[in-house]
């Protein structure tokens, strides 16, 4: 997969660059509050149980999703994001913990994976087996000078 890295300014142009055309979206280890503190919220569970009023912290979770609800998740403008793009429904076996480092690539690639977006404070990091979605990228006259700058490092 070719990869481009390069300083980002809002969640606006993360959701400027996500491909449209692929509409199932994985995000793994979202963290919902970054900070170390706790908070008050509702849990429900998978079997219905419901949980009020708790207090909670560290909260990290994996949510598939539709763009709809990526441009919803962006809006946080959460420090730290690893969005994987695909263009099929993520099978519920697929648990990248689990996953070889090795083959990780090739399994994701095999289960449809398009491009991943991985954010990290203002800093991000494009994949994608597609060249031409990548070059597109870098010769948007939005972020071109950022790539070109980033590579100087």
């Amino acid at each position: 997969m070719k990869q481009i890295v390069f300083d980002i300014n809002s969640h606006e142009e993360i959701w400027s660059l996500i491909d449209k055309k692929f509409d199932h979206i994985f995000i793994h280890k979202f963290m919902p509050n970054e900070a170390i503190a706790w908070w008050k919220t509702d849990v429900k569970m998978k079997n219905g149980e419901f949980y009020e009023n708790l207090n909670v912290r560290n909260m990290e979770f994996d949510i598939l999703t539709d763009l709809n609800g990526l441009e919803k998740i962006l809006v946080f403008n959460s420090y730290h994001l690893r969005i994987y793009q695909f263009d099929k429904v993520v099978p519920d076996k697929l648990s990248l913990e689990y996953l070889p480092p090795n083959k990780l690539e090739q399994i994701l690639l095999r289960n449809g994976l398009k491009h991943t977006y991985f954010c990290d404070f203002e800093f991000l990091t494009i994949s994608s087996s597609d060249e031409k979605f990548i070059e597109a990228i870098e010769n948007n006259t939005v972020f071109k000078e950022r790539i070109e700058e980033r590579r100087k490092m």
